[in-house]
């Protein structure tokens, strides 16, 4: 049978024992938080800062550059009202006409053209013409551009070109330094136009 003694021994035993898992369990409850709250820490330290790179403030769209010379006839001289009847009786020329943007009209009054349109009364359809002054280097450019896109028509007396895309026809004429553009729903040839065409080369001079 054990002793005293013994007895004492082993309970001391087992309270050091019992006192090291304690202490052992403390220490890993203490380490934790410390380790949590020491995380964020180190983290914020070693990650580069974002900065916002400011927006650069939008610049102002910059208008169209103008090319050509102001073109300072009107539209009753350029087809006058003899020659709008000749042609069609129906149409009257439209005081309030502004040209479809992304148009050969829109882009001749860009570079101080001129462009007049006339409604058909009974129908609705609008002839268009159009005439810019511009320089040789243009001229070229755009002349270069209709012998890819369009037809040549040497009926027109000048240099000429038609397309007819469906719904309307084009006709574009060239004369010294002038563009004349003409464009209508009633162009289905461009024999259709040449009544147009010429008399607008007479209103210029050509």
């Amino acid at each position: 049978m054990p002793t005293i003694a013994s007895r004492v021994l082993v309970t001391l035993a087992l309270a050091a024992v019992l006192t090291t898992a304690v202490s052992a369990c403390a220490s890993e409850t203490d380490a934790t938080p410390s380790a949590t709250n020491t995380a964020p820490t180190s983290t914020s330290s070693s990650t580069p800062r974002l900065t916002k790179t400011p927006t650069p403030e939008p610049t102002a769209t910059q208008s169209p550059i103008s090319v050509g010379s102001p073109v300072t006839i009107g539209c009753n001289q350029l087809l006058s009202p003899d020659a709008i009847y000749a042609f069609n009786p129906n149409f009257g020329l439209s005081e309030g006409y502004t040209p479809e943007p992304g148009s050969e009209a829109a882009t001749i009054v860009e570079a101080k053209g001129l462009a007049c349109g006339w409604v058909n009364q009974t129908s609705g359809e609008v002839l268009v013409v159009a005439v810019a002054n511009l320089p040789t280097d243009k001229l070229t450019d755009l002349k270069n551009n209709f012998v890819t896109t369009s037809n040549s028509v040497p009926t027109y007396g000048v240099e000429g070109y038609f397309e007819f895309d469906g719904t309307r026809g084009s006709a574009e004429a060239f004369t010294g330094p002038y563009w004349v553009s003409a464009v209508s729903p009633a162009f289905y040839e461009p024999g259709d136009a040449q009544p147009i065409i010429a008399s607008a080369l007479a209103g210029l001079g050509g």
